[in-house]
């Protein structure tokens, strides 16, 4: 068992970073649901709104700007009308930082939604838009009016979009209700593709099967009123929604209102595409057909909603602003401390510019965005917090200087955070971490340089784990399974960018498993001077999967003369350490002839193919049975000393087999790695709370046979 895998018995070095001086007296406000407009602020008589107490601290910190001053928020709903905006003029100094704190034991809730209640909505009796229902739902789904509670977001989303489209959310008892779609639990497939259509005017066109010729029979009747259908439909990797133009019921096909830019039906099957590209119909009323579906009807100018439970005995919210909950612009030495953020359509928690901010032990969840976006500034960091079901990604990381000599690091941090159930909404691409990616297949580039992520635990998402690029950047002690559960061709670790835009990037003492359908750390086209040593890699590949690579790194456009690069120039790979387990391919390397990469004291384990080699020299590549490095490594059929795979117990027994073999292997320190008990995170999560040793790797069976990427 793990009792004490993830407990720090000393404090690493980089926590007293994060440690503002102890003041010795600190002005104090309070705010609390239950305070009062006429409230003074203090602890008897509590302002009521988070905007009164900003106020409060602003002029505190102009009287006295060398003291500290905590902002005491009590336990309860706060409901935003707008946004928190915090600026330079609420900044506290680094001797006497201004702290938005919760109180201890209590749950300060700030909801970035609009509160409804029951009477909001009606019984629907209209007989046209009755028999436009599913029979069993009948009598059961109610309606709410746009304009009577004046949405804002009131108009379609776009022809083409791959995140939320603008759409409102509707949350029932802390739960986001799911969007009407069909089929309910699984999905369609295309019959064939007939035009593939791109992203220069051409909309694609599709001829669907014949069992969904019932369904389309019905969808073609509100085209008008709109029907959008997402899916995967060239790779899986790219989930697009899409306006339905026409459906032609005699020739069961479907044209679309727009083009995606490289058309649909699968890639490597142009061009009819191979007939398991899956998609699904979302947001009609005649979808609606499971109690907490819902759908928004724009021309009814109606919300359509078949309750989950009884709505007078429910807490409801809608979504409906775009905004951050809090958003911090131009500020330093701020602490948020100890809230939960909810719902809204934005980032839960927006810092941009200023310096030494720090959000701690906060719990973010139900937001269609980030959980956190850091853009720019220096020094800011994401320390113990929970954030989870979440519509994208965790952390979004931006900073620093990568075109000055030497480059000027951001320093922003993301520690001890459990980050799980992300990416509900936006489906690829958006990872617990995102520490320099743009863009989604092919890869994609943005500033962030020297940031730290570490000591992450990191679960249950349909793509990828942490995606890097850019320079410096350090990943460690991170703990990331289950992920890559409905898309593949991606990995715990991720990154695409060319060669003259990232490097010097570390992976080590990371525990990595879990994922029969991703790979564990993939570095895709260009890289060089990366550092990979000390991570545990156990996939639990099986039979059937399609991916499982545990170490995975290529060489694209190094080698692509137009590129004018140097190949003595070019860094290679140092990857030292590592075990790898239960992987169709253990560790596949594309390397340089010239300069040799450092490949050296790793360890494959029950793998069908513990080594795979290509060379690259003059241009080209050429695959090698024999290693192309210097170095000693090994592989096993069995354990080779290690106390309890199954269980992830990677402590290595005294008479190991293992350092007979590799006298120079440093046991990984395995202790070290995950979440770990500090001051704001007292508690950590059980192995059956997180279902840490389940074999259960895949939800999708989206998986394809990506065949320019074996």
């Amino acid at each position: 068992m793990l009792k004490s895998k993830f407990l720090i018995t000393a404090v690493t070095p980089f926590i007293f970073l994060l440690c503002f001086p102890t003041p010795n007296r600190a002005a104090e406000i309070y705010v609390s649901p239950q305070g009062s407009a006429t409230g003074t602020g203090s602890h008897d008589s509590p302002f009521a709104k988070l905007e009164q107490a900003r106020d409060a601290a602003r002029a505190l910190r102009q009287q006295k700007p060398d003291e500290p001053v905590t902002v005491w928020i009590g336990g309860g709903d706060y409901v935003l009308s707008q946004r928190l905006a915090l600026s330079e003029l609420d900044s506290g100094s680094d001797k006497a930082p201004v702290i938005y704190r919760g109180v201890e034991g209590e749950t300060a809730r700030l909801i970035n939604a609009r509160l409804l209640s029951a009477s909001d909505f009606h019984p629907v009796t209209d007989p046209a838009t009755l028999a436009r229902m599913p029979e069993a739902a009948r009598g059961k789904i109610v309606a709410l009016d746009f304009k009577a509670i004046g949405l804002q977001h009131n108009q379609p989303p776009p022809d083409l979009y791959n995140d939320s489209g603008g759409l409102p959310d509707l949350y029932i008892n802390g739960k986001r209700q799911p969007l009407a779609r069909y089929p309910d639990h699984d999905e369609m497939t295309m019959k064939s593709v007939l035009v593939n259509g791109d992203g220069h005017g051409t909309p694609g066109v599709f001829e669907y099967r014949e069992e969904d010729y019932p369904s389309f029979e019905t969808w073609a009747k509100d085209v008008d009123r709109g029907v959008w259908l997402k899916g995967y439909w060239r790779v899986v990797w790219e989930n697009e929604c899409l306006r339905v133009k026409t459906i032609d019921t005699t020739a069961h096909t479907v044209t679309f209102a727009k083009g995606v830019p490289s058309g649909i039906g699968n890639k490597y099957h142009r061009p009819q595409g191979d007939g398991k590209e899956r998609y699904w119909l979302q947001n009609l009323l005649e979808a609606v057909s499971q109690p907490g579906e819902w759908c928004i009807d724009y021309v009814d100018q109606k919300i359509y909603l078949y309750p989950p439970s009884p709505l007078d005995q429910a807490q409801i919210f809608l979504g409906d602003s775009n905004e951050a909950a809090i958003e911090l612009k131009n500020a330093s030495n701020l602490v948020i401390r100890n809230l939960t953020i909810e719902f809204g359509l934005g980032d839960g928690i927006s810092i941009e510019g200023g310096d030494h901010d720090l959000v701690a032990g906060c719990v973010v969840r139900n937001v269609d965005k980030y959980a956190v976006r850091v853009a720019g500034g220096d020094h800011h960091t994401v320390l113990s917090c929970d954030l989870y079901h979440l519509g994208a990604g965790g952390v979004w990381l931006s900073g620093g200087d990568e075109t000055s000599n030497p480059r000027v690091p951001a320093g922003h941090q993301v520690l001890n955070n459990h980050i799980h159930h992300f990416a509900e909404i936006e489906k690829v691409y958006a990872p617990a971490v995102n520490c320099g990616f743009s863009g989604g297949g092919g890869g994609g580039h943005h500033t962030a340089v020297g940031m730290l992520v570490a000591h992450n635990l990191i679960h249950d998402t349909p793509h990828g784990g942490i995606l890097y690029s850019c320079w410096d950047n350090v990943m460690e002690y991170n703990e990331v399974f289950r992920y890559c559960l409905v898309s593949n061709d991606l990995g715990a670790f991720y990154s695409y960018d060319r060669f003259d835009r990232m490097g010097n990037d570390t992976i080590r003492y990371n525990l990595v498993h879990s994922s029969a359908n991703g790979d564990g750390i993939y570095f895709d086209e260009d890289h060089r001077d990366m550092h990979v040593y000390s991570n545990i890699v156990y996939l639990h590949t099986e039979e059937k999967s399609s991916r499982g690579t545990g170490m995975l790194y290529k060489i694209g456009l190094q080698i692509d003369p137009k590129y004018d690069a140097d190949p003595a120039s070019v860094q290679p790979l140092d990857c030292t350490n590592n075990v790898i387990v239960q992987c169709k391919t253990g560790y596949a390397f594309f390397v340089p002839a010239q300069p040799p990469s450092t490949i050296d004291n790793n360890v494959a384990i029950s793998c069908d193919t513990p080594w795979q080699w290509t060379s690259i020299a003059d241009g080209k590549t050429q695959k090698s049975n024999d290693p192309l490095t210097p170095g000693t490594n090994v592989a096993y059929t069995d354990n080779p000393g290690f106390v309890d795979i199954a269980h992830l117990d990677f402590h290595l027994k005294p008479d190991a087999q293992l350092l007979k073999d590799l006298p120079h292997f440093k046991p990984i320190p395995v202790d070290k790695i995950g979440l770990y008990v500090d001051e704001y995170r007292k508690v950590l999560p059980t192995n059956e709370e997180i279902d840490r040793f389940s074999t259960h790797t895949s939800t999708g069976g989206n998986s394809y046979k990506v065949e320019d990427r074996n």
